[in-house]
């Protein structure tokens, strides 16, 4: 379908191919309509520029069962799904994803980009006041740390504003998200302060969506330099 958002693709250059020490694994994260999805494309695009190697993958992942129940429960029927079915959704998804993208890219020493992962799981859910965001961190245990977070940063009105204007329209569910995204936001916050395994990056998201690509690059390409073999 033309425009859609691809789960999982691996970007390959043909030549002059930069070889990492290992693997990276690098997450991007922030509230609905801080960009993170075309950011992480479009970052993508700009890493095989420079010659790398790069797997990007996205959490829950449509490719998964637990993926599509996510995907078409939750986010459709939220009122039939309980929270705790709903974690234990993510968990399986998580873990599937892992040993399908996430583990094997890293082991080629690919650059792996993930939209959403654990961290989402602890701030969304926490929000939804069944768990706490420590709680949901506990269960992810089993999760590969990453080494890079990228936290995108918005006002509330502005992802909102910006999710109208993609959706090009006003809808009932937005509406009723702007309190919650606020939970989500300040669970962010609490959460970069927490040890949450890896290096965080919080970035101010409201710029321009040029500008705010050639902040992540420049980011993530200083970040590469401590894994280039040559």
């Amino acid at each position: 379908m033309e425009g859609a958002v691809p789960n999982i693709y691996t970007v390959m250059r043909r030549f002059s191919v930069k070889e990492l020490s290992r693997g990276v694994m690098i997450v991007f994260e922030g509230i609905d309509g801080s960009g993170k999805t075309t950011q992480i494309l479009k970052v993508a695009e700009s890493l095989k520029e420079h010659s790398y190697e790069v797997t990007v993958t996205h959490e829950p992942n449509h490719n998964s069962k637990w993926g599509q129940l996510i995907q078409n429960k939750v986010k459709r029927h939220r009122e039939e799904v309980t929270p705790e079915t709903e974690l234990e959704w993510y968990l399986k998804d998580r873990k599937w994803d892992l040993e399908t993208n996430i583990l094997p890219a890293l082991e080629k020493n690919h650059i792996v980009l993930v939209d959403r992962y654990y961290l989402s799981s602890a701030a969304y859910q926490g929000a939804l006041k069944t768990f706490t965001p420590e709680y949901v961190l506990q269960r992810n245990s089993f999760a590969q740390k990453p080494d890079l977070w990228i936290i995108l940063d918005v006002p509330v009105p502005l992802g909102q504003k910006r999710l109208r204007i993609r959706d090009k329209k006003d809808t009932k569910d937005q509406l009723e998200k702007a309190e919650y995204q606020e939970e989500v936001r300040q669970n962010y916050l609490k959460l970069a302060k927490m040890d949450i395994g890896g290096k965080i990056e919080w970035v101010d998201a409201s710029g321009t969506e040029k500008e705010l690509t050639e902040t992540l690059t420049t980011i993530i390409l200083k970040f590469l330099r401590d894994f280039q073999t040559h």
